[in-house]
Order: C-alpha cells, then sequence, then structure tokens
C-alpha cells in the first residue's frame, strides 16, 4: 500500500487533532470515529498484516492509556485514547507499542525540563495530541529513511 493512503490521512488527522487540543484543550469525537473508520475500512483492503493485529492495534494503542487513567484519574483525555485507537488501526498493534512509547517519552522530557526550569511543585496539565503528532513524524521518518 501506498504511504501516502496510510500516512497522508493520519498525518492530517493528527495535525488537526494537535491544533484543536492546543487552542481549546479537547480532540473531537467526531475526528477519532472519522479516523477509526477510515483505516478499519481501509485494512479490509490493503493490510499489510493480518487484519486481527490492527485490531489489536486498537486496544495497545488506547488500552494501555485507558488504564493509566484509571488508574491516575486526569492523566489522559478520552480524546487522546481514541485518538491513540486511530493509530493502533491505522498501524497494527507492533508499531502502535513504539508509538506510544514515542509519544510518551515527549511529555516527560518536557515535564522533567519545565518541571527543572519553573518554580517546583507547580502543577498543570500538558496536551498530548502535539506529542502524538511528533511521534508519528518520527516513525514516518525513520520508515522513508529505512
Amino acid at each position: 500500500m501506498g504511504n501516502f493512503m496510510l500516512w497522508g490521512p493520519l498525518l492530517a488527522l493528527l495535525g488537526i487533532a494537535t491544533y484543536t487540543d492546543l487552542k481549546w484543550r479537547i480532540i473531537p469525537d467526531n475526528l477519532a470515529l472519522g479516523g477509526l473508520t477510515y483505516y478499519l475500512l481501509l485494512r479490509l483492503f490493503y493490510a499489510d498484516q493480518p487484519y486481527v493485529y490492527y485490531l489489536l492495534g486498537i486496544l495497545a494503542g488506547s488500552g494501555v492509556l485507558y488504564i493509566f487513567a484509571v488508574i491516575v484519574p486526569g492523566a489522559f483525555g478520552g480524546g487522546d485514547i481514541k485518538l491513540m485507537a486511530v493509530v493502533g488501526a491505522a498501524l497494527g498493534w507492533e508499531l502502535s507499542i513504539i508509538f506510544l512509547i514515542l509519544t510518551l517519552l515527549g511529555p516527560c522530557l518536557y515535564t522533567t525540563a519545565y518541571v527543572s526550569l519553573s518554580k517546583m511543585g507547580r502543577k498543570g496539565t500538558i496536551p498530548l495530541a502535539p506529542f502524538i503528532l511528533l511521534a508519528g513524524i518520527m516513525i514516518l521518518s525513520l520508515k522513508l529513511t529505512l
């Protein structure tokens, strides 16, 4: 399958999600639902791996965030969880785990730098969508260079 059918819509969707997350701190349900529908249908016709891997990708991407959100309320929003479900449907379970690790590495580094440069103990939330977009750009760059 061409990279454009996979990565073009995914990066566009992540870009829109980043904009809405930064501006209004929300990721619209319609955005995630549209992306999930697109990739589940696309993978019926163009699949690099068994279809069940894409379904497992939904669980791998969004399931980890959901578990964290249940254990630590407010850790992740519902939009972030749904956005990772789209990533899982697009990439399958193996690549969505790598994607998730790269995504979560960004806020960890950002928070560490932010806390060390500002007042200690200051609490706040940061939007996750920009880090999801950054992880997508990083993985696409690696795939194109290999």
